[in-house]
């Protein structure tokens, strides 16, 4: 594993994330997971995002396999829901939306690797 932790994501209107190929991950204009606005309610916004649901959180093998269906730029979420994703720089990881404070305002617990 090369990071895990909780991030929060809120928008005021403007496109906001994280980069998280650093350790610890930095901000940035939505990055690998972040919000494009606050103008798409419940949906978060990525450099490759891949729906997850299984009943307990993805392995790496569980988001590499899923790679082919990493292409989603953006993805409806509510709390509980889990995805994969993909870093700019390659690494794969996934999140878990933890909790849902408004419509553009989440609470996601993030986890990143290096390698399986």
């Amino acid at each position: 594993m090369r990071w895990q932790g909780t991030l929060l994501l809120y928008s005021n209107g403007e496109p906001v994330g994280w980069w998280l190929d650093g350790v610890p991950p930095s901000g940035a204009v939505v990055g690998d997971l972040g919000l494009e606005c606050d103008c798409h309610p419940g949906v978060v916004s990525g450099n490759a995002l891949a729906a997850w649901d299984g009943a307990t959180p993805p392995s790496y093998r569980d988001c590499s396999e899923a790679k082919g269906r990493l292409a989603r730029r953006a993805l409806a979420v509510q709390a509980g829901d889990m995805a994969c994703l993909r870093t700019w720089n390659g690494r794969l990881g996934y999140f878990t939306v933890t909790d849902v404070s408004g419509p553009a305002e989440f609470e996601v617990k993030v986890t990143v690797w290096d390698a399986g």
